[in-house]
């Protein structure tokens, strides 16, 4: 991390978020030769890119996201030895274990996605399922499984991309808010940050949670809701399966034996954007209402002024460098006993360490990918809804493809920025 009295004065383009895709669109930009700063308020990967499950999975995708994760799967593949880096990448698939008859018609609706891209996503029968996982005690109305997919160890990925992209010039600024994306015209023209300013022809806000306080102060609405996932990991066990399963409870090994774990219920934490933005959400919440439990914390009073007063935002930013709810104890015990119940293989094995993050949700549960006409030379790369992890790699590659030559090589016109706006329909399409 560049010192703050050698924060540079000007770069080819500024990205602001040192997550997993700011990270990504800074090492596919130094591969072009181009000069990058990037500027993260807290430290690289400190919130949900470092917490989130470490899916990467093809298996249940809108059908929109589908040649993305596809193309992202196989840099995936390569990503440990492009990076000489150890991510804990794992090829051992994804499964989802039907809970209900209404859940397996939908994957197997779902299937015809599949089958018209060439993935090998099947449905499978409780024996399968005990194959996969063996001594499971759930499956018993099958499961849906995709063994190309993968898993990847979250706290690793960002950090090695963004040190690959160091190693090729970037800059990569810790403890450096990004106050105010500067524009003269209708153009980018930099960032002010709370270190000084960087001018710059392009930026890129890749921000998660706090697109939509950054945003509304560039006079662009956008539909955003935090949503808190709680995650746990247990202690070592002998090996069981390198699936990633998710059924009553979500679940991975990882390499050392321990499991993380989680469950599909989260907290939905009221903030200002729950308040502005609720009524975009009201198709999502009535599908998924048993999904979410909605709280009232401290964070609603703190952070209530940043949508309406940059100043406020200013001190939101430094307030909250890293976002780190507590984590729902309540619900990961439960998860815990679940899992046990599930996989009796687990035996004993107590909770060795939990943590929570907030998601940036979307009326759509889909990201934005896309440059803006107004200002020119914004490009927007958020609102990835809990399933942006798995992405990351392409969503930087595409980013930096936009940025470089113009258009990106695959189509993204189911994430451009306008259709919040322009009557088009905001349904979920995503199965999982």
């Amino acid at each position: 991390m560049a010192a703050m009295r050698e924060i540079p004065t000007s770069a080819d383009v500024v990205v602001i978020g040192a997550g997993i895709h700011g990270a990504a669109t800074a090492y596919y930009l130094t591969q072009r030769n181009m000069d990058v700063v990037v500027c993260e308020k807290g430290r690289i990967a400190g919130e949900q890119s470092s917490r989130n499950w470490g899916f990467v999975r093809q298996q249940g995708r809108d059908p929109a996201e589908i040649p993305l994760m596809m193309e992202a799967n196989r840099i995936w593949r390569e990503l440990e030895r492009d990076l000489n880096a150890d991510l804990e990448w794992t090829v051992g698939g994804n499964m989802v274990v039907f809970r209900s008859e209404q859940e397996r018609a939908m994957f197997e609706g779902w299937m015809d996605h599949a089958r018209a891209h060439g993935l090998d996503s099947r449905i499978i029968d409780r024996a399968e399922v005990e194959r996969i996982v063996p001594g499971a005690t759930i499956g018993e109305l099958g499961a849906i499984y995709t063994a190309s997919d993968g898993h990847a160890e979250p706290a690793k990925a960002a950090p090695a991309l963004a040190r690959a992209a160091e190693g090729r010039g970037a800059t990569f600024l810790e403890d450096c808010a990004v106050f105010e994306v500067l524009t003269e015209g209708g153009h980018v023209s930099g960032v002010r940050t709370e270190h000084g300013e960087i001018r710059a022809p392009v930026v890129v806000l890749a921000t998660g949670a706090w697109s939509s306080k950054m945003l509304s102060h560039l006079r662009l609405k956008f539909p955003q809701v935090w949503i808190k996932g709680s995650v746990g990991r247990t202690d070592p066990v002998a090996p069981i399966s390198e699936t990633a399963v998710w059924g009553g409870v979500a679940f991975r090994q990882r390499q050392d034996g321990s499991i993380n774990f989680a469950v599909r219920s989260s907290d939905a934490d009221l903030t200002m954007q729950t308040i502005l933005h609720g009524r975009h959400f009201f198709g999502i919440g009535k599908e998924h209402m048993r999904d979410f439990r909605i709280r009232f914390r401290r964070i609603l009073l703190d952070t209530a002024m940043g949508h309406f007063s940059k100043e406020a935002l200013e001190r939101e930013l430094v307030r909250y460098r890293t976002l780190d709810p507590e984590p729902n104890h309540a619900v990961l015990d439960a998860a815990l006993a679940e899992l046990k119940r599930a996989i009796p293989a687990v035996g004993d094995a107590g909770m060795q360490k939990s943590w929570a993050g907030y998601i940036d949700m979307t009326p759509d549960l889909l990201p934005v990918i896309e440059a803006q006409e107004n200002p020119r030379g914004l490009v927007i790369a958020t609102g990835f809804s809990g399933h942006g992890f798995g992405m990351g790699p392409i969503v930087g590659k595409l980013v930096a493809q936009i940025i470089a030559v113009g258009e990106p090589s695959l189509d993204l016109s189911a994430f451009r920025f306008s259709r919040f706006h322009d009557g088009s329909n905001l349904t979920a399409g995503t199965a999982v």
